[in-house]
């Protein structure tokens, strides 16, 4: 993976709206993200429908929704251990990942984000399988697999936005 030097634009006022495609389903981010993450792993990519997918950590009770239906379906991440997704009962647009092992965290699609030009990862998992031309930037994390914890993704943010 190529590294590179971008820089990186603040993060936004609070709170950082977005929502699915149709509008059914909004929702409202009241505090700071814990991280931009992106992941290159096959699942990630296959969600996605592209060569990575991109994730704000966020607090479960920093998520106001608003709205419309929501569908849930489970699955296996590379860990070993569950998913459940949420996505709009209408349009099916991916919203955001509920992981069983960490019942306070919301893993938010960045796409959904009303305005996601300032979500640059600071950290980038499962480099491994990256697409041959994926770049990061020179000062995030970017790991093998997931050998490291979700603290050390978060404080990486947190030193890059004190």
């Amino acid at each position: 993976m190529e590294r590179i030097a971008i820089p990186r634009p603040p993060l936004p006022k609070l709170p950082v709206e977005g929502g699915c495609h149709c509008g059914a389903v909004r929702y409202a981010v009241t505090a700071r993200p814990m991280a931009v993450n992106a992941c290159h792993c096959g699942d990630c990519k296959r969600l996605a429908g592209g060569p990575f997918s991109l994730y704000l950590h966020v607090a479960k009770d920093a998520l106001e929704i608003s709205g419309g239906a929501r569908e849930m379906f489970r699955r296996t991440g590379g860990s070993g251990n569950g998913i459940n997704i949420e996505r709009c009962a209408v349009c099916g647009t991916r919203l955001w990942h509920l992981p069983e092992i960490a019942p306070d965290l919301i893993i938010l699609c960045a796409g959904t984000l009303d305005d996601s030009t300032w979500a640059i990862p600071t950290s980038h998992i499962f480099i491994e399988f990256a697409a041959a031309d994926a770049v990061a930037a020179e000062d995030a994390i970017a790991v093998e697999g997931f050998h490291t914890t979700r603290p050390a993704l978060w404080a990486r943010f947190s030193e890059l936005y004190p």
